[in-house]
């Protein structure tokens, strides 16, 4: 499939702005491999392809989430111009998966370069708040949008204009061992996304739910849907149980009587702050990250609640100091931050201390569930269930994993949001005292453990070919290792790929090196 100069523009414009909502605005997910690539490949006329590369390269990358401030390769680039590829290579999957990695690893650079650039935007909107120039810093933040999708579409034109022509010629001079060998590998890889998700859950704690996932799939053949349905009852029984005789108050707290009837702050400046909310890491940067967003989102309430203007200033550039959260939980900090303004601007004794003591004490804990709970479990789930229909060629595979995610990114702000600031430190106080949140984490964690174990089993795919004659009768060595346990090979290869990212925290890219190896040269001397 030849790409034109005017397509490849589109084409890399559209990549560009889906890549954009990453960092730039939303965080709806709508740039992961399982939703954007069968987007992408029904725009190219090759739906089907769209839908396995995506639905493979998410897999593929699916534990490796950029967990604070680390960017790790970007699955999201990897997906879309691997699709583009594969697709131009004539409906070749295995030609994107192949070059997913490498591709990961060039955005992995091009983030590292953008988040260095919005270092000079922040300095820049620092001059702008100290004139209280609200209108001049919030385009400096916004100018990040521009970064962002000038760093994706320059490279994602070149690739794409340049080189398809080479990505088909390159295919077609390939001998069949090393397209099968892709293919293998292709099957392999998935491992090593399953290894990291176990990585970063409490694997060694509630390993029995794995097991009980992985049962489920390899005998009983449930599907993915049915085995999270099947956690989500389990994890609501032992809560069940566990809180019998536990009779502790778990309803939200109620707000001093007289401080709702004196807040100075109404729905409209609170409505105002949650859409501003959504572009809160629009200018991140290695020296203060999320910074100028939280700033950005909360200028209009600050404006409202002070008239002064040196009270005005002095609450505006305490907002740009450090900040780093994930996005579905900021909105939390948010409420209670503007909650403790609000107090502080009717001159209540909060100093300017106790605010920024507040925002740092809840930057680590609930940053901590939004990556855990939000990106980890939540995201992994539906993006399994969503990745298992789309390597069927099932289109609703990419839909039941985009609307749920779209759901928890506008309820978890808004209400973050509204209780934060109706609530303030109670509602924090509230949930710590409670144990709500580490319940909430033990659910999330059974259910997605036994995900993970279905997951090996409909995801991982090695087999071995070899096979001699004993006593006249053929022995097929997979055949034999079926009848001990069915899906041992990728069982043992996940839980020996976990124990090597415990042990080499940069092993990821050699256990990625290690799957072409045996894929190719399992394929070449007809082993695998």
């Amino acid at each position: 499939m030849e790409i034109g100069i005017l397509s490849a523009v589109l084409l890399s414009a559209f990549v560009a702005v889906l890549m954009t909502e990453n960092y730039g605005y939303g965080y709806w997910m709508i740039s992961r491999p399982i939703f954007a690539g069968p987007l992408l490949g029904l725009m190219m006329g090759d739906l089907q392809t769209g839908l396995i590369v995506g639905a493979s390269v998410e897999l593929m990358f699916m534990g490796v989430l950029p967990i604070g401030g680390s960017v790790p390769p970007n699955a999201q680039i990897a997906g879309l111009i691997g699709t583009i590829f594969a697709i131009s290579a004539g409906g070749k999957p295995e030609v994107g998966i192949a070059l997913a990695l490498p591709i990961g690893i060039l955005a992995q650079l091009l983030i590292m370069l953008a988040w260095n650039f919005n270092m000079y935007l922040v300095h820049r909107a620092d001059n702008a708040l100290k004139e209280l120039n609200l209108k001049r810093a919030g385009r400096l933040h916004l100018s990040g949008l521009i970064v962002f999708f000038t760093v994706m579409f320059i490279p994602t034109f070149l690739a794409v204009h340049f080189g398809s022509d080479f990505v088909k010629n390159f295919v077609d001079s390939m001998p069949a061992w090393f397209m099968d060998g892709l293919k293998v590998s292709a099957g392999i890889l998935p491992a090593i996304g399953m290894a990291m998700l176990l990585k970063m859950m409490n694997f060694k704690k509630y390993w029995s739910f794995f097991l009980i996932g992985f049962v489920l799939a390899v005998y009983l053949e449930l599907p993915v849907l049915s085995i999270a349905l099947l956690g989500l009852g389990i994890a609501i029984s032992i809560s069940v149980v566990m809180n019998k005789g536990d009779n502790r108050d778990m309803s939200l707290p109620s707000p001093q009587r007289g401080e709702m009837e004196k807040a100075k702050l109404t729905r409209k400046d609170l409505i105002i702050t949650f859409f501003r909310s959504f572009f809160s890491m629009t200018s991140i940067n290695y020296e203060r990250y999320g910074s100028l967003g939280f700033c950005y989102a909360v200028m209009p309430a600050l404006k409202r609640l002070y008239g002064d203007d040196e009270e005005l200033k002095e609450a505006i550039v305490r907002h740009n100091e450090f900040f780093n959260c994930h996005p579905y939980t900021t909105n939390a900090i948010i409420g209670v931050t503007l909650a403790l303004e609000d107090q502080r601007a009717q001159g209540k004794p909060i100093t300017s201390e106790t605010i920024s003591s507040t925002k740092a004490a809840l930057m680590g804990p609930l940053s901590g569930i939004g990556d855990s709970v939000f990106k980890a479990t939540f995201m992994t789930i539906f993006a399994a269930i969503g990745a298992g229909l789309a390597l069927g060629g099932n289109p609703l595979g990419p839909i039941i994993f985009i609307v749920p995610n779209v759901l928890l990114n506008i309820i978890s702000r808004y209400y973050g949001l509204m209780y934060g600031y109706r609530f303030g430190m109670n509602l924090i106080l509230k949930m710590k005292d409670s144990d709500i949140l580490n319940k909430f984490v033990q659910g999330a964690t059974i259910v997605g453990l036994m995900v993970t174990g279905s997951m090996i089993v409909n995801f991982v795919h090695v087999g071995v070919a070899a096979k001699w004659n004993f006593a006249g009768k053929e022995i097929v060595l997979q055949e034999l290792l079926d009848s001990i346990l069915p899906g041992l090979l990728p069982l043992i290869l996940t839980l020996v790929f976990l124990w090597v990212l415990r042990e080499y925290k940069k092993a990821i890219y050699w256990l990625i090196l290690f799957c072409f190896v045996v894929g190719l040269a399992g394929k070449f001397f007809g082993v695998l």
